[in-house]
C-alpha cells in the first residue's frame, strides 16, 4: 500500500474504504448478472436444441408414413398392371423404411412413451410389408388374382389405418411437447435480457463508482510520481526479462516443430514402406499361386488359380504403385491404373496378338478407391481378354477412365472382338464370380453398369461412378517421392 505523508491521511483512507465497499457490491451485481445471463444461455440453447428434436421427430414420423404409402401405391400399381417397373419405387421404399425407424428410435427418449409409439410403428409396418411381399411374390409367380384376393380383404388398408393412428398421435405428442418447450424458450429470453440489463446497470454503477474514484485520487497522483517511475523501471527490466524467456520460449517451439515435422515425414515413409512392402507380399502370394498352378493337372482348378492369382496381382500391382499425397489419403488415380494395364498386358498377353490402349484422365481419389477402381479395372480387362477373341489370335481393348461432360466419372472397357451373346451374358451376370465383384464395387459408388456391342461390333462396357469422391482441386502428386 502506497502511504501519503500528509494531513489528510486518515480521511484518504476512509474515502478508500467506502469506495472500495462499494466498487465490491457493484462487482457482484455485475458477477451475479453475468453468472445468471450464462445460466439462462445454456438454458435457452437447450430449449433450442429440444424444439429441433421435436421438428426431427416430426419429420421422421411424416417421412415413414409417406414411404410406407409409397411402397403402398408400388405394390398395387404392379398388381393392377403387373408391370415391373412399379416395384423399383417399392423396393426403394421398402429399404429406407428401416433407416427411417431406426433414425426415429435414436431421436426419441428411450423410456418415454413415444418410444412406445415408435416401437408400435415398427411392428404395425413390418405387418404391413410383410403383407405386400406376400402378395409380389404371388404376382412374381404368376398368381396376380391370389394376390388381389388377399388385398381385396382390405387387411393392408386396415394396417394403413393403424400407422396413420400412431403417426397421427406421435406428432400430436410432439405438437404438445414443441408449443410447451417454445414457452420455455420465450420464458428464458425474457429472464436472459432482465439478466442482461442487470448486467447492463452494474456496469454503469462500476463506472461512476470508478469515476469518483478517479477524480478523488488525482490530488494525490503528483505523491505517487516518484514511486511510478520506479516501478515502471522495475517492470521494464521485468519486461526485459520475459522477452528474454519469450525467446527462448519460441526458439524451443521452432525445434519442437521442426521435430514435429521430422516424425511427420519418418510417418509418412513409414506408410509408405508398409504400403510398398504389402504389394511385394501380395506378389510373393501371386507367384505361390503361379507355382502351385503349375502343379494342377485339373484344367478347372488350373484357371481358378489363374483367375485368383489374377486378381491378387492386380491388387499388388495397386499397393505398389499406390503414391500417397501430403494429406497421406489421397492419390492420383491415372498413374496407378496405367500401371495395372501394364502389368495385364505383360502377364495375360503372352503370346497372342492381343493390344492394350489406354485413357485415363487425372484425377484424385482417396488411396481405397483408388484401389476398389484397379480391381474394377482389372476384372473388366481380364474379362476382355478371355472372352472377347474367341477364335481369333488378336484384335483391341481400350480401357478408359474419365468423365462425362457433366462431370459424373465413368470406367469403360471396350473391344473389337466377336461380341457377346445377350442371353449368354445374362447367365453369367447371375452366376460368374467376376461379374459380382463387379457389380458389388460399383454399387457403393452408385454405380451403372451398362453392356452393348459397339459400332466395331465388339463389346463395350461403361460403369458410371457418380457417387466417387473427386477432389475439386486436382494437385499434382510427385510421383518421386516414397519408395519406388
Amino acid at each position: 500500500m502506497i502511504r501519503f505523508f500528509n494531513g489528510e491521511l486518515a480521511e484518504t483512507d476512509n474515502m478508500r474504504k467506502a469506495n472500495a465497499i462499494v466498487m465490491a457490491l457493484g462487482f457482484a451485481m455485475l458477477l451475479g448478472a453475468a453468472v445468471s445471463a450464462l445460466l439462462l444461455s445454456d438454458r435457452t440453447r437447450q430449449n433450442i436444441d429440444d424444439v429441433v428434436n421435436t421438428l426431427e421427430v416430426r419429420a421422421e414420423f411424416r417421412k415413414v408414413l409417406l414411404l410406407l404409402q409409397d411402397a403402398e401405391i408400388g405394390q398395387r400399381g404392379f398388381l393392377l398392371t403387373q408391370d415391373t417397373q412399379y416395384l423399383e419405387p417399392y423396393n426403394a421404399s421398402r429399404l429406407q423404411i428401416t433407416r427411417r425407424l431406426s433414425s426415429l428410435e435414436t431421436l426419441v427418449d428411450p423410456n418415454s412413451q413415444q418410444a412406445v409409439r415408435v416401437d408400435q410403428l415398427r411392428k404395425a409396418a413390418m405387418r404391413r410389408l410383410e403383407e405386400a411381399d406376400t402378395t409380389i411374390a404371388l404376382g412374381r409367380e404368376g398368381a396376380f388374382d391370389a394376390a388381389l384376393a388377399i388385398v381385396a380383404e382390405n387387411r393392408g388398408k386396415d394396417l394403413m389405418d393403424e400407422v396413420r393412428e400412431i403417426v397421427e398421435a406421435g406428432l400430436a405428442a410432439e405438437y404438445a411437447k414443441h408449443g410447451d418447450r417454445e414457452t420455455r424458450a420465450i420464458a428464458s429470453r425474457t429472464w436472459l435480457s432482465a439478466s442482461l440489463i442487470g448486467a447492463l446497470a452494474a456496469a454503469l454503477v462500476l463506472a461512476i463508482l470508478s469515476a469518483q474514484l478517479t477524480r478523488r485520487q488525482f490530488a494525490s497522483m503528483r505523491s505517487r510520481r516518484d514511486q511510478l517511475l520506479a516501478l515502471n523501471e522495475e517492470l521494464e527490466a521485468r519486461v526485459r526479462d520475459r522477452t528474454r524467456e519469450l525467446e527462448m520460449a519460441r526458439e524451443m517451439a521452432e525445434a519442437e516443430a521442426n521435430r514435429a515435422e521430422y516424425e511427420r515425414g519418418r510417418v509418412e515413409l513409414l506408410l509408405r514402406e508398409v504400403t510398398h512392402r504389402v504389394g511385394n507380399n501380395l506378389a510373393m502370394v501371386s507367384s505361390l499361386l503361379r507355382m502351385q498352378q503349375a502343379k494342377l493337372d485339373d484344367g478347372a482348378a488350373r484357371s481358378a488359380l489363374e483367375t485368383a492369382r489374377g486378381r491378387i496381382q492386380t491388387i499388388s500391382t495397386a499397393q505398389r504403385r499406390l503414391r500417397l499425397g501430403d494429406d497421406l489419403q489421397s492419390t492420383r488415380v491415372d498413374g496407378l491404373l496405367e500401371a495395372v494395364t501394364m502389368d495385364l498386358a505383360d502377364t495375360a498377353l503372352e503370346g497372342t496378338a492381343i493390344v492394350i490402349e489406354s485413357e485415363f484422365e487425372p484425377m484424385i481419389v482417396s488411396s481405397r478407391d483408388a484401389t476398389t477402381l484397379a480391381v474394377l479395372l482389372g476384372e473388366l480387362v481380364s474379362n476382355a481378354i478371355k472372352h472377347a477373341f474367341h477364335g481369333r489370335d488378336g484384335g483391341r481393348i481400350k480401357a478408359s477412365f474419365i468423365r462425362k461432360p457433366d462431370g459424373t466419372p465413368f470406367l469403360a472397357v471396350e473391344d473389337d472382338g466377336t461380341g457377346y451373346d445377350d442371353s449368354a451374358e445374362a447367365s453369367q451376370a447371375r452366376t460368374g464370380l467376376g461379374s459380382m465383384i463387379v457389380e458389388n464395387l460399383s454399387r457403393q459408388y452408385g454405380g451403372e453398369i451398362v453392356r452393348r456391342k459397339n459400332e466395331k461390333g465388339g463389346t463395350t462396357i461403361q460403369i458410371l461412378l457418380p457417387k466417387l469422391q473427386i477432389a475439386e482441386v486436382q494437385v499434382a502428386i510427385d510421383d518421386e517421392r516414397g519408395l519406388q
